[in-house]
């Protein structure tokens, strides 16, 4: 026990973060899946923004990307994307995707004016 202390201790003295996060366990982090299609909706929500997104075929899939505040951080504000957009988005299917269609975000581009994110 004393040693656990001491862990945690040395850990707040050096700064060191010992907050979790949500893990990516429910993903196919070794898979992607690009969708293209209009953008039905941009939820500006914490903890996740979420992308919604139509394909031609009529299927909705659901992108969670980052929180509001990080994506700021990296020149994404609340009104880049526009419902009515054409894009195509990449990220990793949650592993009940079949069922979901729900995505871990990895990137976006907007073919009508070249922009994509990440930007590099």
């Amino acid at each position: 026990m004393t040693r656990i202390i001491l862990i945690v201790a040395a850990a707040l003295c050096t700064g060191v973060s010992l907050s979790a996060h949500h893990s990516y366990a429910a993903y196919e982090r070794d898979r992607i899946v690009e969708v293209e299609g209009v953008l039905e909706a941009f939820e500006w929500v914490a903890p996740h923004s979420l992308l919604k997104v139509r394909d031609d075929e009529g299927h909705l899939y659901i992108f969670e990307w980052q929180a509001p505040f990080s994506l700021q951080r990296r020149g994404v504000r609340e009104d880049t994307l526009k419902p009515g957009d054409r894009l195509v988005v990449a990220g990793n299917p949650h592993r009940a995707f079949d069922e979901n269609r729900i995505l871990n975000f990895k990137s976006v581009k907007r073919p009508a004016d070249g922009w994509k994110f990440p930007n590099w």
